[in-house]
């Protein structure tokens, strides 16, 4: 007995045809804001921070721009406290409202100016900018390379950032030699080139 042949729609043909895959990988954000804070640069004291560009700066719940959270967010000219900044240009910040309840996440670096330490006098800002770059150095030379790039991107850093390191240390001690304050600052740090 034969049996008539039903063709299935051209559509129902594609939909057994393996598609690849347009979504992104979702992001776990908690997870990469715990791995990311345990690497990063961290500020201590932490340093006090301004919003600067225009617009909102949200905040996000990882080092991500998938991780952004569009209800919370700051405005230029807010005050923020930084406690670490990454590699790839995110700062932990945390936000103080009116209201006085604190706000914690990452941001964008970039639309940051970040000032002095807490919890001390101001200290000039060439020696700030200098004590940051000196954190940024004892963190790339510190980390490990365990791939080739891995490597590639640590040296680079370090070359970034380390290279000079003595000679303005050397330069701003002798700059800041009268003033008691930055000479403290600057005395506990040491050479590492």
């Amino acid at each position: 007995m034969d049996r008539p042949l039903y063709l299935l729609p051209v559509y129902g043909l594609l939909l057994l045809l393996p598609l690849p895959v347009l979504a992104e990988t979702a992001v776990d954000c908690a997870t990469l804001s715990d791995n990311v804070s345990l690497e990063a640069g961290a500020y201590r004291p932490p340093l006090e921070a301004k919003v600067i560009g225009a617009g909102r700066l949200h905040f996000h719940s990882g080092p991500n721009a998938a991780c952004v959270n569009h209800t919370l967010y700051v405005v230029p000219d807010d005050v923020l406290t930084a406690y670490a900044s990454s590699d790839n240009g995110w700062t932990q910040v945390m936000y103080i409202a009116k209201d006085g309840e604190d706000y914690t996440g990452w941001v964008e670096e970039k639309r940051l100016q970040l000032g002095g330490h807490y919890g001390g006098a101001q200290l000039p800002a060439d020696v700030t900018a200098f004590i940051q770059r000196h954190e940024e150095c004892l963190h790339f030379a510190g980390e490990e390379p365990y791939d080739a790039e891995r490597r590639a991107f640590l040296e680079k850093a370090v070359n970034e950032v380390c290279v000079g390191h003595d000679r303005q240390l050397a330069a701003l001690r002798k700059q800041y030699q009268e003033q008691p304050l930055a000479r403290q600052a600057l005395a506990s740090l040491e050479n590492l080139e």
